[in-house]
């Protein structure tokens, strides 16, 4: 259970810059962001997941948690309450949206869910082709499918979320590939 119930909530007891830290970054025509809600001591490795998969081609939000320790614990705002203002305008802005998120799963395993199920389904056939197991359904990371999601606040109300295991994350040679096989997907003409 998370120690705040939203962004406001959690901007009242911390500080940013001291505790926590944003990025954003727009990229000119772009239509498509790369949201890691959950970087930097948070989900280790998500933020720089998602810093390179964004590199310049598309818009980038990253919200970190740099606290000496007990990130998870203080910082972690569910993605179905994560309303950070900065992040919600970059997303109402874009028509695709990829959240960055990391499980505590040992094994090397992709977790999708998703209102966008066209994306979805054409990220899980290119993980899967690329030998990384990856599930869209039978798991229990299944937030990506709300409405509330932040993946799915942007103009066609559909995003992905994407959880890469411990598994995936601490491995740089998986966590490369990974990054590969989802910038390839965005390169598709539907997107």
């Amino acid at each position: 259970m998370d120690k705040f119930k939203n962004f406001s909530d959690l901007a009242r007891h911390k500080k940013e810059g001291e505790d926590y830290s944003v990025v954003v970054r727009e990229v000119a025509d772009s239509t498509v962001a790369i949201v890691a809600p959950h970087g930097g001591k948070i989900e280790s490795n998500t933020a720089e997941m998602a810093q390179a998969i964004a590199a310049g081609n598309y818009n980038l939000y990253l919200f970190k948690g740099v606290l000496p320790e007990g990130n998870f614990r203080e910082l972690h705002i569910t993605s179905t309450h994560f309303d950070e203002p900065r992040c919600l305008e970059l997303v109402a802005k874009s028509d695709v949206t990829l959240t960055i998120h990391g499980c505590h799963v040992d094994e090397p395993v992709v977790y999708l869910s998703a209102l966008d199920k066209k994306l979805e389904s054409s990220l899980c056939a290119a993980f899967n082709k690329a030998g990384i197991k990856a599930l869209t359904g039978g798991h229990p990371y299944k937030t990506g499918a709300s409405p509330k999601n932040i993946c799915n606040k942007n103009q066609r109300q559909q995003g992905v979320q994407i959880e890469f295991s411990r598994g995936i994350r601490n491995n740089p040679v998986l966590r490369d590939k990974c990054v590969q096989v989802v910038r390839e997907s965005l390169k598709s003409p539907a997107y």
